[in-house]
């Protein structure tokens, strides 16, 4: 393998290269479901009744990745936990909780607007905007031109310039519209599937700049629907017959195609706020968000001090109890209590372990962590000292195991002592008559 890789030229070197980087790199990021498991049952960062979306974000931030979760309620985003991409690992730097939680709001909220008919940058609309284009340049002007050449009227052939470099104008603008479409709805398209946080203000820039757009084509169609009506009124006062007048009044008249986007403008001033208020929201409530990771942290590592397994604590009780929570459940217990030589140790412990709990619901993770220790040093006291009567404490599981197959051996080789252990004449004898 090694000597066929040597073999290639340098430019297949880097595809493979390329392709081996990205083979192992995805075999270990973590998934969605681990993201979403690491939080609903490996972890204690969020409060029992929190709920969140189990859809995050996938989001890249200074070339790195990361997943972001959502906590919800009632569909309303309430705040946001990120881990690392490659591993069931907390964000606590809060630079990069601050990029990465805007950037999910920003998601979150374009995702639900972009599934509305009301949402402004789709496909339909750019395309009104690309016939539109189409026809300002060559359909209407055609008319137009139609009256001029079909008249000497000096007033009616003024207007008609006059309409004909407005419709220059439009049909131009027409255009910058529909490819400011397009590369919105691209660009939103690839934010909401591939997430980066430097894409976030870049997004709503494009999102503005259409917009802006918009807003000069409505003033250039104003103007243009002022030069239709005095173009026709031109044409009414001219010396033209009737047929004449007629005809040239139809030619005169707007196209649909520019009265059937009268809707799109009150959608764009609508998603304009709505943009608006998308990164007003993130920027007001940031802060907050990133604020209250450590308390999720604290709440973790107040969980963890209480009812998660400790090795250490576990060496310090004469390896009998895991957690703190087992513990004290033992050592209160009312047929053990009374038995223990550290008795001002047993009262201590109950008093200590039932503040870190009430601490821990109030959510005053940092006592919480500190009752719980000094509950975790009075077992660690208390089954130093033992029973008054030498009762044994309770037997590790790992011991009985062990003790129950030693004794199921010696019991089976008891009942078949007979066999194993026959007597030496017996053997004597067997071998003399063979």
């Amino acid at each position: 393998m090694l000597s066929y890789l040597f073999g290639l030229s340098g430019f297949m070197k880097k595809l493979v290269f390329l392709f081996l980087l990205f083979l192992f790199g995805s075999a270990f990021a973590l998934s969605s479901t681990e993201v979403t498991n690491f939080f609903k049952s490996e972890s204690h960062y969020l409060d029992a009744d929190q709920s969140f979306s189990e859809t995050p974000f996938f989001v890249k931030h200074d070339g790195k990745s990361y997943w972001v979760v959502v906590l919800i309620s009632e569909r309303t985003p309430t705040g946001f936990v990120a881990v690392f991409g490659d591993r069931k690992e907390v964000v606590e730097t809060d630079s990069i909780n601050r990029n990465l939680f805007k950037t999910g709001y920003v998601v979150y909220s374009v995702s639900s607007y972009m599934t509305s008919q009301q949402w402004i940058f789709s496909n339909s609309n750019k395309g009104k905007f690309d016939t539109l284009s189409k026809i300002l340049s060559s359909e209407v002007p055609f008319k137009l031109n139609s009256i001029k050449e079909s008249t000497t009227d000096s007033e009616i052939r003024s207007k008609v310039d006059v309409m004909l470099s407005m419709l220059a104008l439009m049909s131009a603008k027409a255009e910058e519209i529909e490819i400011g479409f397009d590369n919105v709805i691209s660009l939103e398209l690839n934010y909401v599937n591939n997430p980066e946080t430097e894409d976030t203000e870049k997004l709503k820039k494009e999102y503005k700049g259409v917009i802006y757009l918009l807003d000069e084509f409505e003033d250039l169609k104003l103007d243009y629907s002022l030069g239709v009506f005095e173009l026709k009124k031109a044409i009414s006062e001219s010396a033209l017959d009737a047929t004449e007048k007629q005809q040239f009044l139809a030619l005169a008249n707007e196209p649909q195609q520019l009265s059937s986007i009268d809707s799109i403008f009150s959608l764009a001033e609508d998603a304009s706020q709505r943009i608006e208020e998308i990164y007003s929201s993130a920027n007001s409530k940031v802060s907050g968000w990133v604020e209250n990771i450590d308390l999720m942290v604290q709440r973790n590592s107040a969980f963890d001090e209480i009812y998660s397994e400790d090795k250490g604590f576990y060496s310090k009780t004469k390896n009998y109890f895991w957690n703190l929570n087992d513990a004290h459940t033992y050592i209160t217990n009312e047929e053990n209590s009374s038995l223990w030589k550290e008795q001002s140790r047993v009262s201590s412990i109950k008093k200590n372990f039932s503040e870190a709990e009430k601490a821990f619901e109030q959510k005053n993770y940092q006592k919480a962590v500190s009752s719980a220790q000094k509950a975790k040093n009075d077992a660690i006291a208390i089954v130093a000292g033992g029973f008054y009567d030498n009762s044994e404490l309770p037997i590790d599981p790992a011991t009985l195991i062990i003790a129950l197959v030693v004794l199921l051996a010696l019991l089976l080789l008891f009942n078949n002592r007979k066999k194993f252990f026959s007597s030496k004449e017996e053997v004597s004898e067997f071998k003399f008559q063979e």
